[in-house]
């Protein structure tokens, strides 16, 4: 099922990327995306050779500063944007691993850490904050979209709850094939794939940890952009670097899968990943294109709406209502089997959805006709042609005459 690969996180929401009157960030320029590293753990002081590190379902108290990557720096560090130490005062902070609570990125550089420990870490943005603008209380923006950070980490104390999550892998990769041939995918290149999906069993070892099956492309090449956070952050790590021909497992912990949130069925609404699992794919990659064409601005596609779920609410969506969405947005691509290319929002990381009053030109045109109609518990996808979205009118990270694809979730109708 194609859609099983849309991210169903990200980081921190930006509604106003979808208001009629100008949305999203003030600059009208198209922004390419900054330099993507790959996470690294660039210095790693331990207090002791033995005693317990924290691990996926621990509750880990740590303090922490951040910065914006630099790559111009020896050590990476350009402007810092956050610090639990505030005017000489260190608050540390308290979450649990391996579960979705903050980045995926924080929680890989915490899992293995020991008490009194501190870290030096190298995040991409796919494992941060993908590609919304963070900002801070007073609305200025403090990390830019596809913006990479840099984390320094220092482990106070841990320990283990109660009721443990789900058994969690280090992310992690094994290679079943030789080497193939040809370039090794790396970010914004056009990969296509076959892969199968399995939910994680930590007593299966000798099966590669494959539990039961949940997905699978069934024979279908599958073509998407790597690295644009338009799937799961252990997609986008994990098939870095292999060749036409290669085939690859990859182990990947809940925090850079589906988090604590899930992957439902969209036709019968059961999980077919639970929350906090952890999931172990199998891919084969059957092509690579370093240079994906441009999509054409001069062929825009219909308007369309696409019922994947019809909802269960009695109130169909009119003009005068007031919805509560949650959505994530693409740039459509016909390169892309399923034509989501790179994401350029979404208001799934903390789970608070949209509010818009149809009928207000509070938003863009195919959201005023694509809502109407739908029902509370409802899911449609939208395809938008750029003169339904925003014209000639370029955003950062949407091109001028893009056409878009939105998933919309309607969770409430007030009339």
């Amino acid at each position: 099922m194609k859609n099983s690969m849309f991210k169903a996180i990200a980081t921190l929401a930006c509604a106003a990327a979808l208001t009629a009157c100008g949305g999203g960030a003030k600059n009208n320029d198209t922004t390419p995306l900054p330099p993507q590293p790959a996470y690294a753990v660039v210095v790693d002081s331990k207090p002791g050779t033995t005693g317990p590190v924290v691990a996926s379902g621990d509750l880990v108290t740590y303090s922490y500063s951040g910065w914006l990557y630099d790559e111009t720096k020896a050590d990476k560090k350009g402007e810092p944007f956050d610090s639990s130490i505030t005017n000489g005062v260190d608050k540390p902070v308290t979450m649990t691993v391996g579960v979705g609570t903050r980045i995926a990125g924080l929680d890989k550089a915490l899992t293995g850490m020991q008490a009194g420990g501190s870290r030096l870490v190298i995040i991409p943005s796919n494992m941060a904050f993908g590609p919304v603008d963070i900002k801070d209380s007073s609305g200025k923006v403090i990390v830019p979209a596809n913006t990479s950070v840099v984390y320094e980490l220092k482990v106070h104390s841990f320990s283990t709850l109660p009721s443990p999550i789900p058994p969690q892998p280090v992310f992690g990769h094994t290679d079943l094939t030789p080497p193939g041939t040809g370039v090794a995918a790396a970010a914004k290149n056009l990969v296509t794939i076959q892969y199968t999906g399995y939910l994680y069993d930590s007593t299966k070892a000798a099966d590669g940890y494959k539990g039961t099956e949940f997905d699978n492309s069934k024979g279908t090449p599958f073509s998407f952009l790597l690295g644009v956070d338009s799937r799961i952050a252990g997609w986008d790590q994990g098939i870095v670097g292999m060749q036409v021909g290669s085939k690859r497992r990859i182990l990947i912990p809940a925090s850079m899968a589906w988090a604590q949130y899930g992957l439902k069925d969209d036709t019968t609404g059961l999980f077919r990943v639970p929350p906090s699992t952890a999931v172990v794919y199998e891919i084969e990659v059957t092509a690579i294109n370093t240079t994906p064409p441009a999509q054409s601005t001069s062929a825009q596609p219909a308007f369309q709406k696409i019922d994947v779920t019809a909802g269960t609410g009695t109130v169909m969506a009119a003009t005068g209502n007031t919805l509560t969405v949650h959505y994530s947005g693409y740039l459509y691509d016909d390169s892309v089997t399923d034509k989501r290319g790179l994401r350029f929002d979404t208001s799934r990381t903390v789970g608070t959805p949209m509010s818009v009053k149809l009928g207000a030109n509070a938003v863009i045109a195919g959201w005023e006709q694509g809502l109407l109609g739908m029902k509370a518990g409802g899911k449609r996808t939208l395809i938008i042609p750029a003169e339904m979205a925003y014209g000639s009118t370029a955003k950062t990270n949407i091109p001028a005459n893009s056409p878009l694809i939105f998933d919309v979730e309607v969770t409430s109708i007030t009339q």
